[in-house]
C-alpha cells in the first residue's frame, strides 16, 4: 500500500451550484484587478464624459421655457448630432421629441467616449486574463476544482463585463435618471419605459462580442502583449480600413477628385456607407447599437451587423474552450 497516494481523487469540499460557479473565478479576478490604482483612476476618468449628454438632457428639458437653451439643444441635433429632422420636432411639439432626444443622447455617450474608453479598458486588461493563467499553469488550480472549462471561460469574460458595467452601463443608467428628475413631471416614465431595456441590450453588444475576441486573443499566447497588440491593431486597422475604402468609393461615385466637404456634401453622395462597415468593429458595433435604441430602422442591413457580431462570439468561445481542452487533454 503507497504512503503517498498521488492519483486523483474525488472532491470534498462545499460543491456551489452549477450557476454560481463562474462567479468564484469572476470574484477573485476582479479583486485583483482592482488592486491596480491605476485602473481605479481610470474608472473614475471614464465618468468624466456623462458631462456633455447630462447637459444636453438638461438643455432639452429646460429649452421649452427658455429659448436661449431651445436654441443650443436645437444646434447641437442639427449640428453634433446630425439630425436636422429632430431639431425641426424639438421647435414644433417638445415632448413628442423627448423619446428620440434621449435615445439619441444617450447612444452617443454609447458610441464615441464610453467605447474608445472600452477598447483601452479591454486592451489593458483582458490580455493577461487566460495568457498569464496558460504562462504560470494556475489554470491547473481552477480546475483541481469541480470547475468545467466553460464556467472558467464565463467567469474571465464576467471580469471584463463588470469593469465594462461600470463605464458604460451604470452611467448611461444615471443619465437616464438624471432625465427623469429633471422633466416638469414623473409622466415621462410611461413615455420613456423602454430606454433602460435598450441600454441593457446596447450594454450586451457593446460587451458580448468585444470579451469574447479579447479573451480568445489572450488564450493564443503566452505572452499578453502579443494579445495585446492583436487587439489594438484590430481596431485601428478596422477603422483606418473602413474609412479610405468608403472615402475612396464616394469620391468614385461623386464623379469629383477630391472627397466632399461637410456632412451634407456627403448626404448629398447616392452611395451605400454600409459597403464596408463589416470591415471595422468600430461601425459595425454602432450600427447594430443604433437599431437597439430604435434610431435606425434599417432593419436589412442590421441583420449581417448582427449576424458577424454572432459569429464573432461563436467562434472566440469555441476557439479559448478548444485552447483550454487542450492544455487539460495534455
Amino acid at each position: 500500500m503507497p504512503i503517498h497516494d498521488l492519483g486523483y481523487r474525488g472532491w470534498q469540499g462545499d460543491r456551489m451550484a452549477t450557476l454560481l460557479r463562474p462567479w468564484v473565478v469572476a470574484r477573485s479576478g476582479i479583486s485583483l484587478v482592482l488592486r491596480r490604482r491605476w485602473l481605479r483612476t481610470m474608472l473614475m476618468l471614464a465618468w468624466l464624459p456623462i458631462v456633455f449628454p447630462a447637459f444636453g438632457l438638461f438643455a432639452f428639458e429646460y429649452s421649452s421655457t427658455e429659448p436661449d437653451l431651445q436654441r443650443v439643444i436645437v444646434r447641437m441635433a442639427a449640428g453634433p448630432l446630425n439630425q436636422p429632422e429632430l431639431a425641426s420636432q424639438i421647435i414644433d411639439d417638445h415632448d413628442a421629441a423627448r423619446h428620440q432626444v434621449w435615445s439619441t443622447l444617450i447612444l452617443a455617450f454609447f458610441r464615441y467616449p464610453q467605447l474608445f474608453a472600452m477598447v483601452i479598458l479591454i486592451g489593458l486588461i483582458a490580455p493577461m486574463l487566460i495568457s498569464y493563467d496558460l504562462r504560470t499553469k494556475a489554470y491547473l488550480m481552477y480546475f483541481s476544482r469541480p470547475l468545467s472549462p466553460s464556467q472558467y471561460i464565463l467567469g474571465k469574460s464576467a471580469v471584463i463585463w463588470f469593469l465594462l458595467s461600470m463605464i458604460a452601463t451604470l452611467p448611461a443608467f444615471l443619465l437616464y435618471l438624471l432625465g427623469v428628475l429633471l422633466s416638469p413631471d414623473f409622466s415621462v416614465v410611461t413615455q420613456t419605459w423602454d430606454i433602460p431595456l435598450r441600454i441593457l441590450a446596447a450594454s450586451a453588444v457593446l460587451m458580448i462580442p468585444t470579451t469574447s475576441l479579447a479573451v480568445a486573443y489572450s488564450s493564443l499566447t503566452v505572452e499578453s502583449r502579443y494579445a495585446t497588440f492583436a487587439w489594438f491593431t484590430t481596431w485601428a486597422m478596422g477603422f483606418v480600413a473602413y474609412q479610405v475604402l468608403t472615402s475612396a468609393s464616394a469620391v468614385m461615385a461623386s464623379g469629383s477628385m477630391r472627397p466632399p466637404r461637410g456632412r451634407r456634401g456627403w448626404e448629398n453622395i447616392n452611395f451605400d456607407f454600409d459597403r464596408w462597415r463589416l470591415l471595422s468593429p468600430y461601425h459595425t458595433l454602432g450600427k447594430v447599437q443604433s437599431w437597439v435604441f430604435g434610431l435606425d430602422t434599417s432593419a436589412a442591413s442590421v441583420f449581417p451587423a448582427m449576424l458577424v457580431l454572432v459569429a464573432v462570439t461563436a467562434i472566440s468561445f469555441w476557439v479559448v474552450r478548444r485552447r483550454i481542452i487542450a492544455r487539460l487533454s495534455v
